[in-house]
């Protein structure tokens, strides 16, 4: 019983801070340089990454940007010193309405509105790598069955025995809940077959296993990985990280989920529109999106809290007479969710909580060019620089403050 006490304390740590840490940036926020590139050491900075022992599963990641090819992870399982692998998909499924056990209605978007959920759809071989006892749910799950994280229960406020209903009609009964460090922070989990039902079909990450003596380190399992891509494949490179290295075990780990999204800016309806365009609730963007002339950057449109970051990092930069750094300026709310995004398929953006800067000088793919004054003071405001991916954007700066890994 005491396990389970501390387990339960430990979760609920981990859930204040991803909050937390927001608040106390807008509290402070109200209150000549090197060139950076994607090998530096520029995003160095301690992290606040938790260990989340023991419901923390022991196992590699690795993931490609935009999704894995064909076969990838069946490849993954031959490498040298791997000795067990599993594929997961992930997309978004689209959430029409849910009810509690009780069968009494929770969610109730207005028609064409949807919720957008972040869901992952695993093979029968994922149970391997959650501990006991929790793995008996994944174990025992059924293909009309869904499991929520813990964080999502919250949310929606359901549990054990609601009713999830999806885009098309396929209705999910919530087999139970697991904490969002075993999910990864995936709203949802289901199997494969119900996967495909609720159009959760694109390979993103594969966790592994390795052989207890082995040597091998992120960056031999890098060089081995990438020499399995195909010469076609659009972002050509391999992110890997080694057990304790990240804090969830997903695809764009480096991106805060959609899940902290929510939690930190809110949860919106939408629906698909034309091409990779997302149309979301107008009441929500009232709520939450602003366009503002700031010093520097000019007319921006961003999220309400990001607005207020923001100016606080350009206040930091004129007293250090550095605003000189900063000479174009992309978007920063942008509404969309591609399968094939490098970000993955419901990024920062789509909540106005990332911002391009000096696009112009950074393509996403080349060698980043950022001055590191620039990087050091997005990233004191809560900025994690996608300059240091495996596939590096230069220009695009996230919302990230809040247990994820180290740029």
């Amino acid at each position: 019983m005491e396990d389970l006490h501390r387990r339960a304390l430990i979760r609920g740590v981990v859930t204040f801070l991803s909050v937390a840490i927001l608040g106390s940036l807008l509290v402070a926020a109200t209150g000549g340089g090197d060139t950076a590139t994607a090998t530096s050491s520029i995003g160095s900075e301690p992290s606040p990454t938790v260990s989340i022992a023991p419901a923390e599963p022991q196992a590699w990641l690795a993931w490609v940007p935009g999704g894995l090819p064909s076969s990838f992870g069946d490849l993954v399982a031959g490498v040298p010193d791997v000795t067990a692998s599993t594929t997961a998909a992930a997309d978004v499924a689209w959430l029409t309405a849910s009810f509690d056990a009780n069968g009494e209605a929770v969610d109730q978007p207005q028609p064409p509105m949807m919720v957008p959920l972040d869901v992952t759809a695993v093979d029968p071989t994922f149970a391997a790598f959650i501990p006991q006892p929790e793995r008996q749910l994944v174990q025992n799950l059924r293909p009309n069955e869904a499991i929520l994280s813990e964080s999502e229960a919250r949310l929606r406020g359901l549990g054990t025995g609601a009713t999830l209903v999806f885009d098309g009609g396929e209705e999910l009964t919530v087999a139970g809940t697991l904490p969002d460090a075993l999910m990864g922070a995936y709203e949802a989990l289901v199997t494969r077959a119900t996967g495909r039902r609720i159009g959760v079909v694109a390979d993103r990450y594969v966790l592994f296993h390795v052989k207890p003596a082995a040597q091998a380190t992120p960056a031999d399992f890098i060089a081995a990985f990438r020499a399995l891509l195909p010469a076609d494949t659009p972002y050509p490179a391999v992110e890997v990280r080694a057990p304790g290295e990240t804090s969830y075990l997903r695809a764009n780990d480096r991106a805060l989920p959609p899940l902290l999204l929510k939690d930190t800016f809110g949860e919106f309806q939408a629906h698909p529109g034309d091409g990779t365009s997302l149309v979301i609730d107008p009441r929500w963007i009232q709520d939450n999106i602003r366009s503002v002339t700031l010093p520097v950057l000019g007319t921006v449109t961003c999220n309400d809290k990001i607005l207020v970051l923001l100016k606080q990092a350009l206040r930091s930069l004129a007293n250090a007479q550095e605003t000189d750094l900063i000479t174009d300026v992309g978007s920063c709310y942008d509404p969309a969710t591609a399968t094939d995004d490098p970000n993955g398929p419901l990024t920062e953006a789509a909540w106005g909580a990332s911002i391009e800067i000096n696009p112009s000088s950074n393509a996403p793919g080349e060698r980043p060019t950022q001055p590191k004054p620039l990087v050091q003071e997005m990233y004191r405001w809560g900025f994690g620089w996608a300059g240091n991916d495996a596939y590096p954007q230069g220009a695009l700066f996230r919302f990230r403050k809040a247990l994820t890994p180290k740029d």
